[in-house]
């Protein structure tokens, strides 16, 4: 009765939601749910159709190409996670504790600006700094008398996984710096003036302070970074292509090519849901075995 009742009093603001809710369904939801039916189908995206059962998840499970994408993303996850656990936040303590207000609103412009830069021209960029031949990279190193450092960067596959974990650097997404910033401007003052009459330095006034208090903002980037590492594949689609060989195939990349090249849409279905369920696995243990901000009182 009480729902009912909130539906009748409220029709005009549910009524807005409705198209919200519409757009959501016609491309997230109706997608996930016909391609969780065809991970059960033989199919290529068009005329072919067969059900085949759980054939799709049998030769996942015994293809060797899968697990070697497996354990690159588990890589690329690893050094995503500690990168921007660490870079980004170190970034913005720096810019929070400028005192010059207007060269700290400089700052936060020049950390936000390449958010407006289309991520393929970025990993296009970075393409031709790692080029084997004529990229800047080896170019610089030769001026600087170091031929025997010079490789094909994304051409070699001891190089390969590297260079790619490389690109971006250093690594300050604006999100991240942002989410920090705004988790650090809202300690309150009087918290750091209690800090300094202790007679902490900067180091223990991040440790004791600052750190526990951003708790909260490092548990979402924690999150939304995992799901963009185990999802992305544009970046190593442009970068490599999965190479060498499968130096840096990821299953997501891998879902890609059995998908759009093989016209494997069924498999790709399965691909899919595997990892979706590995997301909502990893997302469910971060909610459930990682604290929120401290108080602190």
């Amino acid at each position: 009765m009480t729902a009912t009742r909130s539906l009748r009093r409220n029709w005009k603001g549910y009524a807005f939601l409705l198209p919200v809710f519409a757009v959501l369904a016609t491309f997230k939801y109706v997608p996930f749910f016909n391609a969780l039916l065809m991970s059960f189908y033989e199919w290529n995206g068009a005329n072919v159709r067969k059900f085949i059962g759980l054939d799709n998840f049998t030769a996942l499970f015994h293809d060797k190409t899968f697990y070697v994408s497996l354990k690159n993303m588990l890589v690329f996850t690893g050094a995503g996670v500690i990168i921007q656990l660490t870079v980004p936040l170190l970034a913005a303590v720096l810019v929070f504790h400028v005192r010059n207000r207007r060269l700290q609103n400089a700052f936060k412009l020049w950390f936000v600006v390449p958010l407006v830069i289309p991520a393929i021209v970025i990993y296009l960029t970075w393409q031709w700094l790692l080029a084997g031949d004529y990229g800047v990279v080896n170019e610089l190193l030769e001026l600087l008398g170091l031929e025997s450092w010079t490789h094909a960067w994304l051409g070699e596959s001891k190089t390969a996984i590297w260079s790619v974990i490389f690109v971006n650097f250093p690594w300050i997404g604006g999100i991240t710096f942002l989410l920090y910033l705004a988790g650090l401007m809202g300690i309150s003052s009087e918290l750091f003036e209690v800090a300094k009459l202790d007679g902490m330095n900067a180091w223990q006034r991040f440790i004791r302070l600052e750190l526990p208090l951003v708790r909260s903002q490092m548990k979402l980037i924690l999150v939304l970074t995992i799901i963009q590492q185990i999802q992305s594949f544009e970046n190593i689609l442009v970068l490599t292509n999965g190479g060498p060989g499968q130096s840096t195939m990821t299953p997501a990349l891998y879902l890609y090519i059995q998908g759009f090249s093989y016209s494997k849409m069924g498999y790709a279905s399965a691909i899919g849901l595997v990892l979706f369920l590995l997301l909502l696995v990893l997302t469910w243990a971060n909610n459930r075995f990682i604290k929120n901000t401290e108080t602190i009182d």
